[in-house]
């Protein structure tokens, strides 16, 4: 038997009388019964104890080894960033995208200079090896973070620990797989019981073989939690030190996620009604998922009949496979950054039309009257590398990227680039029978609108020239993603067909949180009051004005904040495609009158908190 496979003993007897459940905290709701399964976390094992092991005692490094230690280093945080990549990709398929977002941020974590340079400069001053110039590094930062008063940057220690142990386990050579519960060696779903659980343990888990989670700290604010609830694995924390260290593999527990209840030691009749209720509780599940699965070919609307489109965001051909087979009525975001990034050159004109052509068709699965297409011209700038553009504008690398040359600033310095992009859609979507629709990314004047407008009908006007015949005509819209353009949405809505709100970035530029930036990304997510008033504002200027408004940020794929959004004014809600059914059933249980009055009260918060509540007591 390997050091990591688990030895299942018998349960102890239990006591005739039925003992009470603990009370612990809450993390994920839902009932679970089954067998211990007893995990120790090695990456937080390694974070928390920063001193020198007894092997690296008086182990003072060279000078002639410095440089190579720096090298192992760096090059295992190179590998640590390309595996949080390929977990990031693995948690936006099977989770979802809000939940992969956050090893997007762990990514950042390990290039933060707070980290990475200061513990190069521990192995070139003291002598340090790379693995205990790391942890030193890492711990500080974290114990910074766990001693902050607001619970939500409290909650990212966690993320630290994370991201740095998964080079450290880099740099020894060590594994965690086979430590968690895999098919071959759990008969029945476990109750994973550990000190602790990172966001990297939680989103490796298969819910077919973890009934539920108990752990000793952690708490609902913290990225394991959220990945826990999207994953619908029943969750508590706050078990005691001492009780962790009493239990045994195998050993008969349950939990009950909602209640914040564990409970050990299990009569047979305790037993037997949690079955029951865990059947029942399964029953609901399946009959919830069938009643979702109903709104597959249906057209999202409120439940007096008020329709609202249910749009899908799309970044690749299998994206648009998926959102045809989740039934999204349209692509409301098509990022066509899918053909630029990572290139020495461009594509040219040619093969942009032909892979356009081959995700309308895969989107429209032959079927393309009716679709809709919202094609978003290339974003580039920021956060997005494009190495071909840099060889026609300079480095990209600027002081303040987000606040740089980026999304419709670079068509204006370089037409030429749009114009193969608009020639392309335009002939796609005539070969395909798709209706297209065009929008621009990071407007901020209304001078920027006209000359993109313009160039658009030069654009039209040079394929009609040629025969190209597109009926109807594209319409044509923008992003709403700065707060200028929010705050002069009246007027903009003058000079567009129709606005969608890219809620991601605007929340970037109205809270002045810099989402790519690791020592801040952690204030980025919660739904505050500037940027739900920023929302209605340009929602309202959209109905004066007879204008279409969408939101396409992560927002609108939440079940809970995607009808309010239409309580506000929103007619078009684009998400990433597994939320299309959650969102279509959840918008069809009320009229829109009440979600109305909802999104009303939301607009009455103050703070960030007062407005959590509000959204809670709706759910």
């Amino acid at each position: 038997m390997s050091e990591h496979e688990q030895t299942f003993q018998a349960p102890t007897p239990s006591p005739s009388s039925a003992p009470l459940p603990l009370r612990l905290v809450p993390l994920s709701p839902g009932l679970a019964l089954g067998p211990v399964w007893l995990y120790r976390s090695p990456a937080l094992q390694q974070q928390s104890q920063p001193q020198p092991t007894a092997a690296d005692k008086g182990r003072r490094l060279t000078p002639d080894q410095v440089a190579e230690e720096q090298q192992r280093l760096r090059l295992a945080v190179e590998q640590a960033v390309a595996e949080l990549q390929a977990l990031t990709a693995q948690v936006a398929r099977t989770v979802g995208k809000e939940e992969a977002a956050i090893f997007e941020a762990h990514q950042l974590i390990l290039q933060d200079p707070e980290i990475l340079d200061a513990a190069i400069e521990r192995i070139s001053q003291q002598g340090l090896p790379a693995e205990q110039a790391l942890r030193e590094v890492a711990e500080e930062n974290a114990q910074l973070l766990a001693a902050l008063d607001d619970e939500l940057l409290a909650a990212r220690a966690s993320d630290v620990r994370d991201a740095t142990g998964r080079v450290l386990r880099l740099l020894s050579g060590t594994s965690t797989t086979s430590l968690l519960p895999q098919a071959e060696s759990v008969h029945e779903p476990v109750i994973l019981v550990a000190d602790d659980l990172t966001p990297s343990d939680t989103a490796t888990l298969d819910p077919r073989l973890v009934a539920g989670i108990c752990t000793v700290f952690g708490g609902p604010t913290t990225h394991a939690a959220i990945i826990a609830r999207s994953l619908e694995i029943p969750a508590v924390s706050g078990l005691s030190p001492d009780l962790f260290a009493q239990l045994t593999p195998g050993q008969r527990i349950a939990l009950d996620g909602g209640r914040g209840l564990l409970y050990l030691n299990l009569t047979p009749e305790q037993e037997r009604e949690l079955q029951q209720r865990m059947q029942q509780q399964q029953q609901e599940r399946a009959e919830r998922l069938q009643q979702r699965e109903r709104w597959r070919g249906r057209p999202g609307a409120t439940a007096d009949g008020v329709p609202v489109a249910i749009f899908a965001n799309v970044g690749d051909e299998e994206g648009a496979k998926q959102a045809a087979a989740l039934g999204a009525e349209g692509i409301g975001l098509l990022r066509t950054e899918f053909l630029f990034g990572g290139r020495e050159q461009f594509p040219d004109e040619e093969e942009q039309e032909t892979a356009y052509r081959r995700l309308f068709h895969a989107f429209a699965a032959g079927q393309p009257a009716g679709k809709t297409i919202i094609a978003r011209t290339l974003d580039a700038g920021a956060d997005k590398p494009f190495p071909a553009l840099e060889a026609l504008i300079g480095s990209l690398q600027e002081a303040n990227p987000a606040l740089g040359l980026r999304g419709a600033r670079i068509h204006l310095c370089h037409e030429e680039l749009l114009r193969q992009q608009l020639r392309a859609l335009l002939r796609a979507a005539q070969a395909t029978g798709i209706t297209l629709q065009i929008m621009f990314p990071m407007i901020a004047t209304l001078e920027e609108v006209r000359r993109l407008r313009a160039l658009t009908e030069e654009v039209l006007a040079e394929l009609e020239g040629q025969g190209l015949q597109l009926t109807p005509r594209p319409a044509v819209g923008i992003m709403v993603e700065t707060p200028a353009a929010a705050l002069m949405a009246d007027v903009l809505a003058r000079a567009v067909d129709f606005f969608s709100i890219g809620t991601n970035d605007l929340y970037q530029y109205v809270m002045a949180v810099d989402r790519t930036n690791g020592r801040v990304a952690s204030l980025f997510g919660r739904l505050e009051p500037a940027v739900w008033r920023a929302i209605a504002q340009v929602a309202r200027a959209g109905q004066q004005h007879g204008r279409l408004v969408a939101v396409c940020g992560e927002l609108a794929g939440d079940p809970l904040i995607g009808p309010l959004l239409v309580g506000l004014g929103v007619r078009e809600l684009s998400m990433n495609p597994p939320a299309l059914l959650a969102v279509k059933e959840r918008l069809a249980r009320q009229p829109l009158a009440y979600w109305q009055e909802q999104a009303q009260r939301l607009l009455q918060a103050e703070t960030a908190a007062e407005l959590q509540h509000m959204l809670e007591s709706i759910a």
